[in-house]
């Protein structure tokens, strides 16, 4: 089988600690968890996790069987990467002395990126897209040097109507 990365699209109850439990599962198992990203859902009631994970078609599996055994866990969704609208945030703060300083802010609107603060020997920068889209960015931002960065990981709706709280 052939190895790849999955999004998975979680709706859990929104309790404390559900998040630690999701966590926990996947450290027992021994699944690896390329990114994760939690958050309320537009009904206060639910939460959204957005897992990617890397492995086959058996661990893809046994991750959605293995989650649906949690008691706060209500759905679980395999997104492949050309049926869901994804996205990710990169934070990122470069070196920027007053002689780069030009070069870096070019650079950022050249990625469409947008400029959140800019200081004395640094500027901050904040970027959205595809995961593709933010290594090419952050890879062409190492090159001013980068002092600080934070990515949040890939967050991802199913294209189309559908939504997770439709019944299959």
């Amino acid at each position: 089988m052939k190895e790849g990365k999955i999004v998975f699209s979680v709706l859990a109850v929104n309790h404390p600690g559900v998040l630690l439990r999701v966590a926990g599962l996947f450290a027992r198992r021994g699944f690896n968890i390329d990114s994760i990203v939690a958050c309320r859902t537009e009904n206060p009631a639910y939460s959204r996790l957005t897992l990617v994970v890397t492995g086959d078609e058996a661990v893809f599996l046994q991750v959605i069987r293995q989650l649906l055994k949690l008691e706060d866990i209500v759905k679980v969704m395999a997104l492949e990467q050309d049926q869901c609208s994804s996205s990710e945030l990169v934070l990122v703060k470069v070196r920027a002395e007053r002689d780069s300083r030009g070069a870096v802010l070019k650079a950022a609107q050249t990625y469409g990126a947008r400029v959140l603060d800019i200081g004395d020997a640094t500027v901050t920068i904040e970027m959205t897209g595809q995961t593709d889209e933010m290594d090419r960015f952050v890879e062409h931002m190492e090159s001013f040097g980068i002092r600080e960065m934070a990515r949040t990981g890939v967050t991802a709706l199913e294209r189309g109507d559908r939504t997770i709280h439709d019944e299959e």
